[in-house]
């Protein structure tokens, strides 16, 4: 009997982990993940890197390729905008010159010329004016499409398959019109 309380202490004993024959079964799982670690780098080093390295940078000429181009597409609707409001101006001050040449007139002549002088004025500022908000109107009607269009294909080149282009086309729309509901607000 007194054998068996023996037994039990060394079998406890032994099972202990931090016994040396514990610690060396830990080095040598080190040892081995440790190679293991390496061997995955080395291999992901030699196959995978280069070509990883040169897809991110095929993404970034083709993202820096298409931000150039939404510069470009917006610096042409800024062009057009600008000569829209020289347009309007133009046709203000033509309009000033029609007044004034008309109260020039009215000095001269009797009352109904100078009616009918400033009525002539009018219509002719209202149709500048028309033709001027219808060219602002389809100035940012172009540029709207445009940056819609290159929104969807700067997202879908982002997002990728995560949003359907119908969504995208939609969102893009939806935005666009706002932001230039707001700049057309602000420009009035």
């Amino acid at each position: 009997m007194s054998y068996l309380p023996t037994l039990l202490m060394e079998a406890e004993e032994s099972s202990n982990l931090f016994s040396p024959d514990q610690f060396a079964g830990y080095a040598v799982t080190a040892v081995i993940t440790i190679f293991n670690i390496l061997l995955v780098f080395i291999i992901f080093r030699l196959f995978a890197y280069k070509k990883i390295l040169k897809l991110i940078h095929s993404r970034q000429e083709a993202l820096d390729a298409e931000l150039d181009a939404a510069k470009k597409a917006r610096e042409e609707a800024q062009a057009v905008v600008d000569s829209s409001k020289e347009t309007v101006e133009a046709a203000k001050r033509q309009g000033s010159e029609i007044v004034e040449e008309a109260k020039a007139n009215a000095e001269k002549q009797s009352q109904a010329v100078i009616d009918q002088a400033n009525l002539e004025a009018q219509q002719i500022i209202e149709r500048a004016e028309e033709d001027a908000a219808r060219m602002k109107r389809n100035a940012f009607e172009t540029m709207k499409d445009d940056i819609a269009d290159l929104s969807v294909q700067i997202a879908g080149h982002i997002i990728g398959d995560a949003v359907s282009k119908e969504e995208l086309k939609k969102s893009a729309a939806k935005h666009t019109e706002d932001i230039l509901d707001k700049e057309v607000a602000k420009s009035e």
